[in-house]
Order: structure tokens, then C-alpha cells, then sequence
């Protein structure tokens, strides 16, 4: 799934051979993503792979960590050369690599806090605040 989202197919890289996350790096994201997701407060039941409120949103956050990784790496191999007037980057698609990141992490993290938020709500209600017309109205249906 995540790997269908990013396109991350070896017939589709035109820079590099095969694909450029492995499978094994799908599998950290996505761990990564539920640890995150299970401790940014508010702090409420932990969830599992299994049990994760929103594919979309594990796809979304296990895709933001997989290119975290990506523009590590392109950081780290950054390389300018420049000879005889004729300048050359290596890896200078880091910006746009950026740009990704933030777009997805702010859409993310709303959600995320969003459907946080609206559990814990959920859970400090309880059964549910009721008015004393909530009394009155089950007495009068159970007849």
C-alpha cells in the first residue's frame, strides 16, 4: 500500500535501479508511525498495526518517514562540482524533497491531533451526559 502510494516501483525510477525503500524500510515507517502516533499526548489507549484508527493515516505517516529517510541520505550525499565554468549538483532535488515532507506532516499531524482529540473526548464522556428529559423520555418509551 505504501509502496503504491509512493510509486516506489522499480519499472518507475528513472535515476535508480530497482526500488528505492525496501521492504524492510516500509516496516520501520510504519512502526515508527504507530509509536509516534501512540505517544503524542493526549496519551490514550496504545494501538498496534492492527488496530490503527486510519489507513490512510498510517499510510500518510509512514510515508512522511520514508522520505525523512530519503533526504537524509540525499543531505548527506549532497555534492556541488564545479570545473571549467560547468557546474553540477548531485542530489539537488533535496528542496523539493522538503517541500513533500512539510505538505504531508502538516496534513498529518492535524488529523492525527484531530482524531486524538476526539477520542479522549469520546472516553472522558463516558456513556454519555445526559439531561433529566433523557429520564423522562425512556420511562415514557419503555410503555
Amino acid at each position: 500500500m505504501i509502496r503504491l502510494f509512493m510509486r516506489d516501483f522499480g519499472h518507475l525510477n528513472r535515476l535508480i535501479a530497482g526500488e528505492e525503500s525496501s521492504s524492510r524500510m516500509i516496516a520501520w515507517a510504519i512502526l515508527d508511525t504507530v509509536d509516534d502516533y501512540n505517544t503524542t499526548p493526549p496519551l490514550i489507549s496504545p494501538v498496534t498495526t492492527e488496530t490503527f484508527p486510519s489507513l490512510s493515516m498510517l499510510r500518510q505517516g509512514a510515508t512522511i518517514r520514508l522520505l525523512q529517510s530519503v533526504a537524509i541520505l540525499a543531505t548527506r550525499n549532497y555534492i556541488n562540482f564545479s570545473d571549467g565554468g560547468t557546474s553540477v549538483s548531485f542530489t539537488a532535488n533535496i528542496p523539493l524533497i522538503h517541500n513533500m515532507i512539510q505538505m504531508l506532516s502538516s496534513e498529518y499531524e492535524q488529523k492525527k491531533l484531530r482524531h486524538k482529540t476526539a477520542v479522549n473526548i469520546s472516553q472522558g464522556w463516558g456513556g454519555g451526559v445526559h439531561s433529566d428529559y433523557y429520564i423522562v423520555n425512556s420511562w415514557y418509551g419503555a410503555f
